[in-house]
């Protein structure tokens, strides 16, 4: 059983779509497990000061982690694997060990710095917070300053892991993560109290580094320190390569800082708010984005080096058309179906309805930009792989500055013009709770998402190749969405009245049965439409299933 269950961990996967539809299938899986996670923490705190301190305290950490990407980054370290013969030569063990020992010096003596920062930055980024929120936020920052180092560990470990295409064992990683998380909250809390929440993270780092360094522990050359010159060449070439990535990654997570930090200045709990709803909208990025994402990055590398230029360009397209014809659909749902989803998701206990009401709007904002959000994921692999860094540099460092200034404009504005707010409160059926001017902070990230994702795609088209196919999948898709909007509002107004909203089934079973008519429709207008990409689904779906 136990040979069995290996061989299957460290099985290869070929094939763009069977690899990104078994990687959705993980996510899928992990993203059960952190609404799980989530629930756990509405129904204990509700969106007030304790999850405003927890959510916050991730940014610090988070910040560390995009920095050390210096070392650790798949993006340079892939391609560097595949130029050196695969993962199972003496040059690439080299260079991983290499990697490996270097980047647990700078993790653990850059961790250590920030340890004694904490303090002294962690009240300036949060300005909204009360003395006992910030205190929570500072001690919570500090214990998870551990996390970064692991989960870099972990990182370069994938990074072998993604080009042997041993796909299950990366995917897995998350569901582990999410599992010390969890144990953190319901295990650790009520013994240790919100420091038990810090240790958690620190845990599912942990499982996230062991679950796949684990079964790689027979190369054991891998992991032996080596201080040769040509070591100390190789990560040197890595630190040059993960640049880009670094300081895109960077970039990213500023702009996450900089969201939660214009949030604070709202009323209590909006943190805890707009923080789940992000990670409501990451279940569908997740399961598609992020999968078709990993996917398609090592077969771009080697493409990429064998000089095969049409193919790589095909490659990024069809990601790009999968991509829309499967999020289109989630858009159009999750914004009908917002307020069920949350309330099914998240209401429980301290989770009241006034945190459902505000929580859901920040949701809708979100998910409006998803498809933009995925996209930017894949046109900036294709430029990794491709070995043109500087673009994704551009991109996501200009998206991020105009994305956080666009955020506090609007959120000054919203403060001080009460016709945009009656506006917005009224639009979102938020009127009357506190921390409306949240969802104006999120309107901004994602417009300016959205437009960031259309000069992506028009600056790869110019760089290597356009496929016009992509606008008839979108018209495709967004006509079949928007049509499964309909027949799922139209069942919503069908059973409204027939089923209790007071209770978790009626709510379920209203949401439920407007999630399976939108969806039916959906299918059955991309059949009649003679969707190519709905075709391509069922192929791969039903060869999987044989499989």
């Amino acid at each position: 059983m136990v040979s069995w269950i290996l061989a299957f961990m460290n099985r290869e996967i070929r094939g763009l779509h069977e690899a990104a539809y078994l990687l959705a299938f993980f996510a899928f899986l992990s993203q059960v497990l952190a609404l799980v996670r989530d629930r756990a923490f509405a129904h204990f705190f509700g969106a007030g000061p304790t999850l405003d301190a927890y959510f916050s305290a991730f940014k610090i950490p988070d910040l560390l982690f995009a920095f050390l990407t210096l070392f650790v980054s798949s993006f340079a370290v892939i391609p560097l694997l595949a130029d050196r013969g695969g993962t199972n030569t003496k040059e690439s063990r080299t260079l991983v060990g290499s990697i490996l020992l270097s980047f647990g010096v700078a993790s653990i003596a850059a961790a250590g710095i920030l340890y004694f920062l904490i303090p002294i930055v962690a009240p300036l980024l949060f300005p909204g917070f009360s003395e006992s929120t910030k205190a929570s936020v500072v001690l919570l920052s500090q214990i998870m300053l551990v996390q970064p180092i692991f989960l870099g560990l972990s990182s370069v470990i994938a990074s072998v892991v993604q080009a042997s295409r041993k796909f299950i064992l990366y995917a897995l990683a998350p569901i582990f993560y999410n599992l010390g998380i969890i144990f953190g909250a319901i295990i650790l809390y009520p013994q240790m109290g919100i420091a038990g929440l810090g240790w958690g993270v620190v845990l599912g780092a942990l499982l996230h580094f062991l679950i796949q360094v684990l079964p790689l522990m027979f190369h054991r050359e891998m992991f032996r320190p080596v201080l040769s010159s040509s070591a100390i060449a190789d990560t040197l070439i890595v630190v040059r390569k993960s640049l880009p990535r670094a300081l895109a990654l960077s970039s990213n997570q500023a702009l996450m800082l900089a969201i939660i930090s214009i949030t604070s200045l709202a009323a209590a709990g909006s943190v805890a708010s707009v923080s789940f709803a992000f990670n409501l909208q990451s279940v569908p990025l997740s399961i598609i984005g992020v999968s078709y994402a990993a996917a398609l990055f090592p077969s771009l590398a080697m493409l990429f080096s064998k000089g095969d230029h049409d193919t790589f360009v095909s490659e990024v397209w069809a990601a790009i058309r999968h991509i829309i014809f499967w999020t289109a659909p989630a858009i159009a749902l999750m914004i009908v179906l917002r307020a069920h989803m949350v309330r099914v998701i998240l209401g429980s206990g301290e989770f009241t309805w006034a945190d459902t009401r505000l929580t859901a709007a920040i949701l809708a904002g979100f998910v409006i930009s998803l498809i933009a959000q995925a996209a930017i994921l894949v046109f900036s692999r294709a430029y990794y792989a491709a070995q043109k860094e500087m673009v994704p540099i551009v991109v996501n460092v200009g998206i991020a500055l105009v994305a956080g200034l666009s955020a506090y404009a609007g959120f000054l504005w919203f403060q001080h013009t009460p016709v945009l707010q009656y506006f917005v409160e009224n639009l979102f059926r938020i009127e009357d709770i506190p921390g409306s001017g949240s969802v104006v902070i999120v309107l901004a990230y994602s417009l300016v998402m959205s437009v960031g994702a259309i000069v992506f795609a028009f600056v790869f088209a110019r760089d290597f190749a356009f496929e016009r196919r992509v606008f008839t999948t979108l018209f495709y898709s967004f006509s079949a969405s928007i049509l499964a909007a309909a027949a799922a509002y139209g069942t919503l107004q069908i059973f409204g009245p027939l089923l209790p909203t007071e209770t978790f089934v009626g709510i379920f079973t209203q949401g439920l049965a407007a999630g399976v008519a939108g969806l039916l429709v959906w299918a059955a207008a991309l059949y009649s439409l003679r969707s190519q990409e709905f075709a391509e689904t069922v192929t791969v779906l039903f060869r999987l299933v044989r499989r």
